[in-house]
């Protein structure tokens, strides 16, 4: 098989030039269809950078809920450890401020 970007000759059974490691065939993520082009699938029709680009963000908003609950829990074992060291007077301060916000 040879590579579409420096023309080496490469076995069938390598999936990246040996050269360039440019990859020689390409599989499209939703039908697995093995392509000897990227783009767009020639099956089922999926564009392969719009695929990505989808995964990419939905993992960058799965990390972003992770943080935002980390960081609601810290809050939360601060204030249960203000309350121990004060006594309860900053939970009883905290509940004051929560009722006049309302």
């Amino acid at each position: 098989m040879q590579c579409a970007k420096c023309g080496q000759e490469n076995l069938k059974a390598i999936e990246f030039c040996v050269r360039c490691h440019h990859p020689l065939r390409y599989t499209c993520p939703s039908c697995k269809h093995e392509q000897l082009h990227g783009g767009q699938c020639d099956k089922c029709g999926a564009d392969f950078a719009k695929f990505a680009a989808m995964l990419v963000m939905q993992a960058q908003g799965r990390e972003q809920q992770k943080r935002e609950v980390a960081k609601n829990r810290h809050k939360d074992l601060m204030r249960v450890g203000l309350a121990i060291l004060t006594c309860g007077l900053s939970l009883l301060f905290y509940h004051r401020s929560r009722a006049l916000d309302e």
